[in-house]
């Protein structure tokens, strides 16, 4: 999917991709949701884990840029070169919760981003460096990599697994 150059376009993928990740979900049997294997050693859960996770920060740091703060990203002790680190605590932190409560948050976070954007002008979304935390991206662009980027790499990785399961028999 490109860029999205206007408001329109970046609410339209938001939601094509969510409703794609949605479908992609709803295919699941409820055991194969906690299947490892989506990603390292991640099942679809923890991969919806993360998905919420991200939103949360990110509404974190956007409240925070509003209130004339710079938080640090992404995260207060770890540089962008460490997501690595910082994925694998989201992992820790949400690894043992019910998948119902994650698909709860999931939901809640999803709203909360479609209302901040539609709130949003044009002109905010479009303009690089708004604020000091976005450094040279527009706040658009951080809003797609929380929401349909990020959906449509969730989306991606669950359907290969379960592709791939369905393909590998069972060992007996």
């Amino acid at each position: 999917m490109p860029i999205a150059k206007t408001k329109k376009e970046l609410l339209d993928a938001m939601e094509t991709e969510y409703h794609a990740l949605k479908k992609c979900l709803a295919s699941l049997q409820a055991d194969e949701l906690e299947l490892p294997g989506v990603c390292h050693q991640w099942s679809s859960k923890d991969v919806m884990a993360h998905l919420v996770e991200w939103k949360k920060m990110f509404l974190g740091w956007y409240e925070e840029g509003l209130r004339g703060n710079n938080p640090r990203t992404p995260a207060e002790d770890l540089k962008w070169t460490q997501t690595p680190l910082l994925n694998e605590r989201i992992y820790r932190k949400w690894k043992d919760e019910k998948y119902e409560v994650i698909l709860a948050e999931f939901e809640s976070t999803y709203r909360q981003m479609l209302e901040l954007t539609r709130s949003i002008p044009q002109a905010k979304l479009f303009k690089k460096q708004l604020y000091p935390w976005l450094r040279v991206w527009p706040l658009s662009r951080w809003i797609a990599a929380q929401t349909s980027s990020h959906y449509r790499w969730a989306r991606t990785r669950i359907r290969k697994s379960a592709n791939l399961r369905k393909k590998t028999p069972l060992a007996s």
